[in-house]
């Protein structure tokens, strides 16, 4: 009887244990649902398998109001897109489900993407944020989205701002180049002319004054080109006749011409078709670099390369065949080729890549 009575003990609390067990995963798994579907902030779940098990209350009223009212799409989840898409790229995501899914294939502890959702009268970015979280039946994503809409439109507002400044600078600057151009110096080379036209005039007997004359026409004409060469500078007028390797080509030739300075200038995948703003931001650039060399480097010869790329214009400017080499090693290495004066800083965008 004792052992008949054993006997029966067993499966009766075998049973009890696992009851307990189901009812723990499912206390767990309940529990879980109601914090998150309580939550102010936009929260969805996933399980291993990357269905989409439920979302926060905040989230559902956003997709409501957008008109995201199934599961099948997650309530708009899986119409976000990445910002930045590394096309190309081995096992890169191209949508909020791919993200998912990497989240679960790699068991990744901490994940943060920033994602948009174009299928609105006003875009829509938001940054998700991954976190494993452990349950008696397994694991559960819990991926939180803060929407930065906000911030995404207010740095888009900055950069308006300043290109709507440098716009304005540059109109000015071809302001004051064309009053200079047209006016100024106008002005001193009829003012030269007439110095020129004034020598025979001159009697013979005053030497001294006939050379006074011939050398203020000479400094007229110096000034006339200083400020031909200066209303250049404000605005490249060549840069809308010629284009951007030729104003380039013209500017490496005026400053080898005027500083003693061998220039040797190259460029690959020209002509090609650039917006404006980006053909002067160019030129700029190596106008500011070719003055950088003329100033702190007191080198001889000089290179300036430019390369159309498939999205972009990349631009070198190096002190000679040593600094070439030098800034090559220096691009293998994963550092900079050239360096700033003392107190700059360069922009990353402008950063120039490796030379050709």
């Amino acid at each position: 009887m004792p052992r008949t009575a054993s006997a029966q003990s067993v499966p009766h609390e075998w049973s009890m244990n696992l009851s307990n067990s189901v009812d723990a995963k499912l206390d767990a798994e309940l529990f879980l649902e109601r914090v998150v579907v309580a939550c102010a902030a936009n929260v969805a779940v996933f399980d291993e398998t990357g269905a989409l098990l439920y979302v926060s209350a905040a989230w559902r009223r956003f997709a409501r109001q957008n008109g995201f009212t199934t599961a099948r799409d997650g309530y708009g989840l899986f119409r976000l897109q990445p910002c930045k898409r590394t096309s190309g790229r081995q096992g890169s995501q191209n949508s909020f489900r791919d993200g998912v899914n990497k989240i679960i294939k790699n068991k990744q502890v901490e994940f943060q993407e920033e994602y948009i959702l174009k299928l609105l009268p006003t875009p829509r970015w938001f940054v998700a944020r991954s976190a494993l979280v452990e349950v008696p039946s397994g694991f559960r994503i819990l991926i939180t989205l803060e929407d930065v809409t906000r911030r995404h439109q207010a740095e888009e507002e900055l950069r308006n701002i300043g290109g709507r400044l440098i716009k304005a600078q540059e109109e000015e600057r071809a302001r004051l180049g064309r009053e200079l151009h047209d006016d100024l110096s106008q002005q001193l080379a009829a003012l030269s002319l007439e110095l020129d036209y004034l020598v025979p005039q001159i009697p013979g007997n005053c030497n001294g004054l006939t050379d006074t004359v011939r050398h203020l026409s000479e400094k007229t004409r110096k000034l006339c080109t200083d400020v031909h060469r200066l209303s250049y500078q404000l605005h490249p007028f060549k840069l809308d006749h010629l284009g951007l390797c030729g104003a380039i080509e013209c500017l490496c030739a005026e400053v080898s011409s005027s500083r003693k300075l061998e220039i040797t200038f190259r460029q690959y995948g020209f002509p090609a078709v650039i917006p404006a703003d980006v053909t002067l931001c160019v030129y700029r650039i190596a106008q500011e670099s070719l003055h950088n060399v003329v100033k702190h480097s007191g080198a001889s010869t000089a290179q300036v390369v430019i390369k159309r790329l498939a999205n972009a214009v990349r631009r070198a400017a190096c002190r000679g065949p040593r600094a070439l080499r030098a800034r090559r090693r220096a691009w293998s290495r994963g550092e900079s080729g050239s360096r700033q004066p003392r107190g700059r800083s360069r922009c990353p965008r402008h950063a120039p890549g490796p030379p050709p």
